[in-house]
């Protein structure tokens, strides 16, 4: 069994708190660089032009550096430096990740690693990059001007509860024997509680998970149960139980459990 340690904390809610405080609602631009710093040349194989091409086409308002508009001239905090990561670590994949950071170079929002495993480099980046892009592609991305969120009134205080749990272990194979119901056995190979606070983005077909890096670190689509979440590319569900969100994975040889700090 699991022991438990349960914290009730009051603090303020107000209406625009988001995960680190900002998002990418809070910027109006997106500022993309003539070339990342893995890259020899200026948009080397395109990746540059198609990174502004892709942020314009979901929804975004995307620049070249040297070609910016008045007001971002004037305050470039209004805009979000686009980078895009490069592993070369990786010997057999290409493997890109989109960051974006604020003026004052804090990261604001990364995506999930879009890979290839084409040969060709020009291929492989544009695959890679666009597989990246779809955290972008779900993002409900709206721009809220300080002017709009300022004229919105203040909510009240709000008591916010959750739980922190301290210790785990595993369940080990245990027979529980009723007077009058046959003997049932329960095992889990594993059971792990995850501590991080994990905050859920809506997108189009469900939620992502995003941690407070932030960093997407899980997709749940929706299903046609309520509370059940299929987590894309695993064999697992995400659903509430008696309040709490459990992670469910069938790995084929044992059922992995274990409880995720999800805050929607």
């Amino acid at each position: 069994m699991f022991k438990k340690i349960i914290f009730t904390i009051s603090f303020v809610i107000i209406s625009c708190l988001g995960y680190a405080q900002k998002n990418m609602n809070d910027y109006k631009y997106i500022i993309i660089p003539k070339a990342y710093e893995f890259s020899k040349s200026d948009d080397q194989y395109q990746l540059n032009s198609l990174t502004k091409f892709l942020f314009n086409k979901y929804g975004y308002d995307a620049y070249f550096v040297e070609e910016l508009p008045e007001d971002l001239k004037s305050d470039r905090c209004l805009g979000l430096i686009a980078e895009v990561s490069n592993d070369e670590g990786s010997l057999f994949k290409t493997k890109l990740e989109i960051i974006l950071k604020d003026c004052y170079d804090v990261v604001i929002m990364k995506s999930q690693i879009g890979e290839s495993r084409v040969k060709d480099y020009k291929k492989a980046y544009n695959e890679a990059l666009r597989e990246a892009f779809e955290t972008f592609q779900n993002f409900n991305y709206e721009y809220a001007s300080k002017e709009s969120v300022e004229a919105k009134p203040k909510e009240e205080k709000q008591s916010l509860t959750y739980v922190e749990v301290k210790e785990t272990s595993k369940i080990e194979e245990t027979k529980v024997k009723p007077k009058d119901v046959t003997t049932k056995t329960a095992a889990i190979s594993s059971n792990e509680v995850k501590q991080e606070l994990y905050y859920a983005q809506a997108i189009t077909n469900g939620f992502q998970l995003v941690n407070s890096e932030p960093k997407v670190v899980m997709i749940l689509l929706n299903s046609s149960a309520k509370d059940v979440f299929i987590v894309k590319d695993k064999n697992a569900i995400v659903f509430n139980k008696e309040g709490q969100w459990m992670y469910s994975e069938n790995n084929g040889a044992s059922t992995i459990e274990k409880i995720l700090n999800i805050k929607f």
